[in-house]
């Protein structure tokens, strides 16, 4: 064979494997944004927004921004947005400091935590009882039907993600 021939299989070989390269650099890793919005019998909102990052049907990484909104009968002192952001605080006390901001503003607690690491989160957990006061009940049972349980490293396609976020109520695109 002579090096005339052999140049365009050479050519033909790395503008192939130019093309591969690129594909794998520019795939790009879903991305799931799911929420949820709950007005409870005594005007409590809670709102749930959950970003979800998949690599290789395995989760990577949630990032959660959790925010419950008091009516107006419920802001005349700061007792009950204290109790609400102790209580919420407390609750993720197992998860890195660092990753977990717990803020409260006029009317609302808002939580947002960064889940990376070999850690589980747990959704739709939180429920107000008024009996003479309010109070907050926060279900921590990982394995309580009632909630919405995720581990860093479950594994889930993009579909099966959404698809259980959507039967517990969320809206995901």
């Amino acid at each position: 064979m002579s090096d005339k021939n052999k140049i365009f299989p050479i050519i033909m070989t790395v503008l192939i494997i130019i093309i591969i390269i690129y594909l794998f650099a520019t795939i790009k890793q879903p991305d799931i944004k799911c929420s949820n919005s709950i007005n409870d019998n005594l005007g409590i909102n809670i709102k749930e927004e959950i970003s979800s990052k998949l690599e290789g049907n395995k989760l990577q990484k949630i990032e959660l921004k959790k925010e419950i909104i008091l009516p107006e009968n419920y802001l005349k002192n700061d007792k009950y947005l204290d109790s609400i952001k102790f209580s919420l605080e407390k609750s993720y006390d197992y998860l890195d400091k660092e990753k977990v901001k717990v803020t409260k503003k006029n009317d609302r607690v808002v939580a947002t935590i960064l889940i990376d690491k070999n850690e589980t989160i747990i959704l739709n957990n939180i429920e107000f009882l008024n009996t003479n006061d309010l109070q907050i009940k926060i279900n921590t049972n990982t394995k309580s039907n009632d909630v919405i349980t995720f581990s860093i490293g479950d594994n889930y396609t993009e579909g099966e993600l959404m698809a259980r976020m959507r039967n517990n109520g969320y809206s995901c695109k």
